[in-house]
């Protein structure tokens, strides 16, 4: 049987879970989704452990109970703007000039890359390889096989602020799961939807979110940046409560989902209706008025994504387009609007091609893209994670036999007093 998988998407609007299996390459049968609206957590990490422990209680079990499975690890994706990234390279030399490439080596070169000092605060949660030079050849994608004596790899690390991913970890331990690790929601997302052809012309994925929007950026075929800054949907909500005195949250939260326009000139010249409360009279809106609002928030977070683009030198060499997830790139004519700002051709992310037998709906939208990519690119995620060092590789492994030898002394013991005596099976255990 293939192995099966539960991820958790932990945003500040919604949680989302996904229990799924690998059907094919690069492909995922999801078994159980669920969504859960976020509490006990901001855009700052964990505001409160005890609600969000139970967000994460709720949307795993409801997701474990329609794979009838249960969960007991998960991988999980975030978004902060605490995440940071940056280019390094690793060096190993072999004594033999016809000495052939093997895996080991590439594991020897990956630990190579990450021995230097990890920023205060920080923990290491990436180690994505983008080239490799083997003595005279360069930009090569993939070395085993080959042979030479100098071995050189260009990696991008990513960073985490150690104490979300602590408090996070003590929520899911609360609740009796143990995480396996944590990725960054648009860079798997990236990684997981954009085609190597696109990758090699350039191309962006720019993702928006509730608190934060985040930009990645290829050219050449390798990640040139990434970067996660405090800008998304939420501020949009804020400035429809700005603009008409009196509306409660939900009810903005409402008017944004259900008649929010990205592009004021593509609204319809209506008017909206709606109560704010039960004794005050009907308020009305103009739909372009509204969009207006909406489409001005949405610009700064497109403009501040482009200064982004503007700094890494790809502004104007993202050939293949601007890819677009999240949830709050759902509004309609989001994809006019990039193209209407910085004349460059814009797409939402599918995840189609991702998704094998199994639930559809209804997480092909662009706001469940991180969890799908994620379940999806499980089977391969060793290629992304930071190595193991290999004394605590070992540890791990004597660890795991002990625990197997507890175990099998244990069954004995069982065994050998339920054949021996006929008390009730609760006792025994």
């Amino acid at each position: 049987m293939r192995e099966i998988y539960a991820v958790v998407d932990v945003g500040t609007y919604q949680v989302r879970a996904l229990v799924g299996q690998p059907s094919g390459p690069g492909r995922v049968s999801v078994l159980g989704a669920s969504a859960e609206k976020t509490q006990g957590f901001d855009e700052k990490g964990v505001a409160n452990i005890e609600k969000f422990s139970e967000t994460l209680r709720q949307a795993l079990s409801r997701a474990a109970q329609q794979a009838a499975l249960q969960v007991s690890k998960v991988w999980v994706t975030l978004s902060h703007a605490g995440l940071r990234g940056e280019s390094t390279q690793a060096i190993i030399t072999f004594p033999q000039a016809d000495h052939e490439i093997q895996y080991t080596d590439l594991e020897r070169l990956r630990l190579q890359a990450v021995q230097r000092p990890v920023p205060e605060g920080f923990e290491l949660i990436h180690v994505i390889p983008q080239l490799y030079h083997l003595d005279h050849r360069e930009g090569i994608r993939d070395p085993l096989g080959m042979s030479g004596i100098r071995l050189e790899g260009e990696y991008y690390l990513v960073y985490a602020p150690k104490a979300l991913l602590g408090t996070i970890r003590r929520c899911f331990e609360r609740i009796g799961v143990q995480v396996e690790g944590f990725v960054s929601r648009a860079l798997v997302t990236a990684e997981a939807t954009l085609t190597p052809e696109q990758k090699s012309m350039g191309v962006g994925l720019l993702k928006v979110g509730h608190h934060h929007a985040s930009v990645v950026l290829y050219h050449e075929g390798i990640l040139k940046h990434f970067a996660t800054f405090s800008l998304g949907s939420y501020w949009v909500t804020q400035d429809i409560r700005e603009m008409i005195r009196g509306i409660l949250p939900q009810q903005a939260e409402e008017l944004k989902i259900k008649e929010g326009v990205a592009l004021a000139s593509q609204a319809p010249d209506s008017v909206l209706r709606f109560r704010l409360s039960a004794p005050i009279e009907v308020v009305e809106v103009q739909t372009r008025f509204l969009a207006q609002i909406i489409q001005a928030r949405l610009e700064e977070i497109i403009l501040h994504a482009a200064k982004e683009m503007e700094e890494a030198g790809l502004l104007d060499k993202l050939h293949a387009g601007l890819y677009l997830s999240g949830g709050g790139v759902q509004m309609r004519y989001f994809p006019s609007l990039v193209e209407y700002v910085l004349g460059q051709r814009a797409f939402v992310v599918d995840t189609k091609a991702l998704l094998g037998p199994g639930l559809v709906q209804p997480i092909q939208s662009p706001a469940w893209a991180g969890a799908v990519s994620l379940l999806a690119l499980l089977p391969l995620l060793k290629e992304y994670l930071p190595p193991l060092p290999p004394q605590a590789s070992s540890e791990k492994g004597k660890a795991k036999e002990k625990a197997k030898e507890k175990n099998l002394l244990a069954e004995k013991i069982r065994s050998l007093l339920a054949d021996t005596f006929k008390i009730p099976k609760d006792l025994v255990e």
